[in-house]
Order: structure tokens, then sequence, then C-alpha cells
């Protein structure tokens, strides 16, 4: 798959999605949307509908959208004072939070969809996905990716099958077919004892994948995505407490994934859309200025406070959360030139 294309898949819908939260709740609960767009850069396509534009820009790598008391409009016109009942500042605390809550919590349901698509659509058949050194696999010629059609003559379904065949021939040669670059090779193999296991082996990891139903499908979704969610969660706070080396991919790395996802087809790449969905709902979920997380920290305090931050105040309370993430983004790339070996 080209490079580019399997970035704009993974990248695109990823941050449209999000902006789409922000669009639909904003809707349904009566603030004005000036613009919603997809993509950035120049406009190649507009109408305007109602009071919202709806346009198209040149570059594909997701959308955004102009909300009334958030954003400025493109024509000073149509700018809406704050006690407006179609400006966000007019809306109740609750409304507030679930606009901008939206976004990130679109950015789950994204990745929920993406993961029951591919647990739903993608079948990986028995699979060797690593040979162990001097093992009978290693020197009977077995490779990575080799798919294992047939065991000792009997045609192979699942891992169990092999395991089951290769039991009954401990010490004994026994041919073993693989499919191979689109091709059948067949292979002489001596299974040996594991004395750890206490049976025969082959010395491979294998990997295998059934096609799911829907409803199986959307559980392991659901599932998926709530264990990446805690394993990022748990992650951050290990970094935060000290417990872990701070470790994070900046754009550099974003792309690099991509690129090797790409290599593995367009199933393998929406799946890391799946994942990529996830960090970037539990990113703006941070309570950094700027981003979601950061709009929800500072609504609440004010509704704590009970008035809202004067503009001054709430600018730099902006300005020093942009500060802070633009160095999070410098430390972010920094890690990823190291990892590519630049630095």
């Amino acid at each position: 798959m080209n490079l580019f294309i399997a970035f704009v898949i993974v990248l695109g819908p990823t941050i449209f999605f999000h902006e789409l939260g922000h669009f639909l709740v904003a809707k349904a609960v009566g603030v004005r949307v000036h613009e919603f767009s997809l993509g950035f850069g120049p406009t190649l396509w507009n109408k305007k509908k109602g009071d919202t534009v709806y346009s198209v820009r040149g570059l594909p790598l997701g959308g955004f959208v102009k909300l009334a008391g958030m954003d400025l409009p493109e024509d000073e016109a149509d700018i809406v004072d704050d006690s407006d009942a179609a400006s966000f500042n007019s809306k109740s605390l609750g409304q507030r939070l679930a606009v901008i809550a939206a976004g990130p919590v679109m950015n789950l349901i994204l990745a929920t969809v993406l993961f029951a698509l591919y647990m739903g659509l993608v079948v990986i058949p028995p699979t060797v996905q690593g040979v162990e050194p001097g093992s009978p696999a290693e020197i009977a010629g077995l490779l990575p990716g080799d798919e294992i059609t047939h065991v000792a003559g009997q045609e192979i379904d699942s891992v169990q099958d092999i395991n089951r065949i290769v039991g009954a021939y401990l010490d004994q040669e026994i041919s073993v077919a693989v499919a191979r670059d689109g091709r059948s090779k067949q292979l002489v193999i001596v299974p040996r004892l594991d004395p750890k296991l206490g049976r025969a082996r082959l010395g491979v990891t294998m990997v295998e994948k059934p096609r799911e139903s829907l409803g199986r499908a959307v559980i392991l979704g659901i599932e998926r995505t709530y264990v990446i969610s805690r394993d990022i969660i748990a992650s951050i706070v290990r970094m935060v407490t000290g417990r872990m080396e701070p470790d994070i991919a900046g754009p550099i790395g974003i792309f690099q994934l991509v690129g090797e996802s790409a290599n593995r087809g367009f199933f393998f790449v929406l799946f890391i859309a799946g994942i990529l969905s996830v960090n970037l709902g539990l990113f703006n979920f941070l309570p950094i200025p700027v981003l979601d997380g950061g709009w929800l920290l500072l609504l609440i305090w004010e509704a704590i406070r009970g008035r809202p931050l004067e503009p001054e105040q709430r600018g730099l309370v902006q300005f020093i959360g942009l500060g802070f993430l633009l160095l999070l983004m410098l430390f972010a790339t920094y890690k990823d030139l190291l990892r590519l070996d630049i630095l």
C-alpha cells in the first residue's frame, strides 16, 4: 500500500471523527457551528447550509469545527455575542462539557468500530511468527511468515491441529507444507521433546485469527479499546510518577509506524488506525490548556468559582498550555530521532 495513502487512512479519519464529535453534540445542544471542514489548507469546495459552512480543503488530514463563542467566523458579521442562545458560552455547564468531551469520546467509539471491523473481516491462518534458534524448525528451514498448510499429510485449520499432529511424531521425520510468498514449499522436520511442556515441539511461535461473527466482533472491539486504554493510562501514570522513563511518539514515529503497517496490508493499517484513535482520544483528555481536557478543567473551575476567567487570564492559561504542548512535541520528536539512530 502507498505510504501516503496509508498515512491519510490512519490519521485523517482519527482527526476528522474527533471534530465530528464536537460538531454533532454542538448541533444537538443548539450551538451555532460557523464551519465544519473536511481537511485543512486551501478551500476546494464549500457550501453554506443554514448557519454552517461545510467545506472540503486541500490537505486530507482530518478536519476542524468552528463554534460560535469559541472561534471567530470568516465573516465578522456572523460573530455571535456570548449572551446569544446560539453561543457556546450561553449553554449550561453540562452542555458545554458534553460538547468538549464529545471529540475524545468519538475517538474511542471510532477505535471500537475499527477493531470490530478487523475482528469480523480478517482471517489469519496458522502462521509462523518466530523461530527459536537451534530448534527443529530452524534446522528444517521454517521462516517467520510461513503459513503452515499441511503436517504429516494432514490439512491444517488451526494451531491446535499442528500441536496434536506433531505430538504423535516425537523424534520422527514428518513433512510440513508451507505457503511462502505465494508458493508451496515442502520441508522435513524431526520434532523434539520439550522438557518443560513434556511434549514434542517444532520450536516455533504461531499466530492465527479466525473470522468472528458480528456480535463477537463488536464485543472484542470493545474489549480491545478498553485494554489499550487501560494500558496507556497505566503507562502515563508510571511516567508521571517516575516509575517508567518517558517514552512517547511524535509525528515522525507515527509516520514510521504507518509505513511499517502499510507493508502488511490494508487491514493491519485499519488496526493501527484504531490504536492511534485511542491514543488521540486519551491524549486530548489530558488536563493541558488548549487540549479538550484543559477546556474541561477550565469549565469546571469557572463553575466552582462562580464566574469565568478574565480574557487576559484565559489567554495566559492557554499560552502556558500551548508552550507545554510544544515542548512535549519537541521531546516526542527527539525520542523519534533517537529510535531512528539519527541522534
